[in-house]
């Protein structure tokens, strides 16, 4: 696994066994695109080799570049309980601070169960997995690779819930799938022991 970090947000991203290719988990702010090549390309990843893409939840810092990413031909999904609402409370907010961004063409996303997703992502030679951690959003997802580093996007850190029972759920979620380390979308890597 590979990622950068830039305005406070972490992007990452998994290479292919089968092909040139990588899963991009999470899209960036809005309005960025050269930014965010810049920085892909420092990390020796070429914006063409992006095929697919993920979100852990669709929020501005986390989604903002689905819109280029679709006219670029990377193919983007919706998992499981994610919305064309949660896209539509997105861009209200986007709407606010960046006037030239350009809504997504929900047409050209692809919908996908946390089934269809695992095995399109197996079959793409990507593996890990996908499953629902549901906790800081009603729509958040978290991906975790095959050497087990869970990408878990803005799920609360697990020593810092009070009360939370779904956020919660969705660390031993995480802990049931064996996963060693969690990356969080606003800070450094954790081993999972130090926070489960």
């Amino acid at each position: 696994m590979d990622y950068f970090r830039y305005h406070s947000t972490n992007c990452f991203f998994i290479k292919s066994k089968n092909a040139d290719a990588y899963l991009a988990v999470d899209a960036g702010w809005p309005c960025s695109l050269r930014e965010y090549q810049r920085a892909l390309k420092a990390i020796g990843i070429r914006f063409q080799q992006l095929r697919f893409c993920i979100v852990t939840h669709w929020h501005m810092d986390h989604a903002g570049l689905i819109s280029d990413f679709l006219e670029q031909g990377i193919r983007c999904f919706l998992v499981e309980k994610q919305s064309y609402e949660d896209i539509d409370e997105m861009e209200r907010v986007i709407r606010k601070n960046y006037k030239e961004y350009k809504e997504i063409d929900k047409s050209k996303l692809e919908r996908a169960s946390i089934v269809d997703m695992n095995e399109l992502l197996a079959r793409e030679g990507f593996g890990g997995e996908t499953l629902v951690t549901i906790g800081h959003s009603p729509d958040s997802i978290s991906y975790i690779t095959e050497e087990k580093e869970a990408i878990v996007g803005d799920l609360v850190p697990f020593d810092q819930i009070m009360d939370d029972i779904k956020s919660e759920e969705s660390w031993d979620s995480i802990r049931r799938q064996g996963a060693k380390v969690a990356f969080q979308s606003h800070s450094a890597e954790t081993p999972i022991g130090r926070i489960i």
